[in-house]
Order: C-alpha cells, then sequence, then structure tokens
C-alpha cells in the first residue's frame, strides 16, 4: 500500500475504512442490539439514498459525504430523484452504489442473531453476497472484470470464513450448512463447542471443504485470477490475496483441520511474513 501513488493509495483507503466502519457497526449491534449503531446508520443510508440528505450531526457525516460524492453525484441536489440521476450518469458508480447497498443488506442479514445456513446454495450465496460485494467496490475495476470480481470476493469469504472459525464459534456463528454438518453425522452445536474436531465426521467435511469445495471455488474466480489487464493496484491487491489463500489452507492442513490450535501458528506465519517482506524492501536500491 505504501508503495502507492498517494491518490490511488487514498481511493483503497477510503474504500477500506467505509468497509471496517459498516462491519463494527453489524458486529456491535449484534453484541449489544439494544445500541442500534448499524441501524441508526441504516436509517442515515436510506435518508441520503433516497433524498440525497447527509444530517451533519450523524456520526458518519463525513463517510457519507464521501460516498455522496463519489457514487452519487449525478443528484443535483436534496429532494432530487437519485435512481434517474443514476440512469443517466456513470455506469461503474451506478454498479457500486448498488453493490454498496448490497453489502450492507447482507451485513444485516449474515449478522442477525440465530443466523442459519441451511444448505450449500443458501451457503454458496452467503460469500458472495458479503465478499463478492465488497471486491465489487475495490477502485479502479471496470466493467470487463466486474462478475470475475464478484467470485474472486466469493473465495475471499471462503477463506475468511476459514481462517475465522474459531473465533466465529466462540461468538455462536457457524457458517458451515446444516445439510452437509448432518450428512458427516455432525450438529451445529458440535462445531460451536469444538466436540466435533477429533471425530470422522468433521474430518471427511473438511477434507471435502478443501479437496472440493475451494477448487471449485478457485475454477469460478478464474477470470480474475488470470486477468492481465487490472490496475496495477489491483494486481497488487490480487497476489496478495493469493498469497493469504495458500497460507491459509497450508496452515489449516498443518494443523489438522483443528480451528483451536489454528490462530497461534496462522498470525505467527503473517508477522513472520511481514517481517521478511520488510527487510526485503529495505534491501531493494531506492
Amino acid at each position: 500500500m505504501l508503495t502507492l501513488a498517494p491518490d490511488v493509495r487514498q481511493a483503497w483507503l477510503d474504500r477500506i475504512r467505509w468497509i471496517r466502519i459498516v462491519d463494527r457497526l453489524a458486529e456491535n449491534e449484534r453484541i449489544e442490539p439494544h445500541e442500534r449503531r448499524f441501524s441508526r446508520f441504516m436509517e442515515d443510508w436510506r435518508r441520503l439514498l433516497s433524498r440525497g440528505i447527509v444530517d451533519p450531526s450523524c456520526p458518519f457525516a463525513s463517510e457519507l459525504l464521501a460516498i455522496r460524492a463519489l457514487w452519487l453525484r449525478d443528484a443535483s441536489g436534496p429532494g432530487s430523484d437519485l435512481a434517474e440521476g443514476r440512469r443517466g450518469g456513470d455506469d461503474m458508480a451506478a454498479r457500486s452504489l448498488a453493490a454498496w447497498d448490497a453489502y450492507l443488506l447482507a451485513l444485516a442479514d449474515y449478522h442477525a442473531p440465530g443466523l442459519l445456513i441451511r444448505t450449500m446454495k443458501e451457503h454458496d450465496t452467503m460469500l458472495l453476497r458479503l465478499s463478492g460485494h465488497i471486491f465489487q467496490l475495490v477502485p479502479f475495476l471496470t466493467k470487463e472484470h466486474w462478475d470475475a470480481a464478484a467470485e474472486f470476493g466469493r473465495l475471499d469469504q471462503f477463506f475468511n470464513n476459514l481462517r475465522d472459525m474459531q473465533e466465529d464459534a466462540d461468538r455462536g456463528i457457524c457458517y458451515l450448512p446444516e445439510e452437509e454438518l448432518a450428512r458427516h453425522g455432525l450438529t451445529r452445536a458440535q462445531v460451536l463447542s469444538g466436540r466435533c474436531i477429533d471425530t470422522p465426521g468433521y474430518r471427511s467435511l473438511m477434507q471435502l471443504w478443501l479437496d472440493e469445495i475451494m477448487p471449485s471455488l478457485y475454477a469460478r474466480a478464474a477470470p480474475f485470477i488470470d486477468a492481465h489487464d487490472l490496475h496495477p493496484s489491483l494486481q497488487m491487491m490480487k497476489e496478495w490475496s493469493l498469497r493469504r489463500y495458500a497460507r491459509i489452507t497450508r496452515v489449516f492442513r498443518a494443523t489438522g483441520f483443528d480451528p483451536r490450535r489454528f490462530p497461534a501458528r496462522y498470525w505467527a506465519e503473517v508477522r513472520r511474513d511481514l517481517a521478511e517482506r520488510r527487510q526485503l524492501c529495505r534491501a531493494q536500491p531506492a
């Protein structure tokens, strides 16, 4: 990120900040629903989307104003028909706006208490609605790579869920679909408690996950992975992500699919890799 031109770096930092804000608000509302932080953000967002208005007293007025300037720039002012403005305006701005709105709706759905993923189809949809939409929000994406970016995002969410399996279980969240758990003789309660780890059914499920589901997601993401005409910052993001996926896979296999052992080893590898990269950068001539 530090090697990017200042304007390119700022574009990435803005999108990352917006995504982190709403992620944090949605997680906070799951833990403390009475605070309604995410719900209040959504009320402010709906007001902006329908009327072009940002309440200057809302906590995230600056972010909403930045979003309006970037994706709603065809709106003529408060009360304007934003939908009509988008139809006549920049297509990528309209696409990004729709992806952002869809991502907010996905956050509301997948942070709801008692979340239950029943089928593989629901699981596949969840992957797309979360990170699929995030990857359509990245700066410098073109129409040619729009659908491919969503598939790469679907792959990204698969690895996020794998990496965070223990953290999610500690919060009472299980993204593994009920039908696959049942097919392998497992229950959601066993996953959340960790009692599944030493069972043959869990091992066979994880082998399916890494040997069949993961390759199928890589295949769907291939158009983005194989693209050579991406913006340099997108190419950098893609290469970094692929290294991250390989690291998650390697550590998950090395720890015997045990999400309890995974975090310590994984984050130790992350710190080591970052230290090696910093050392390599220092060694390169200016």
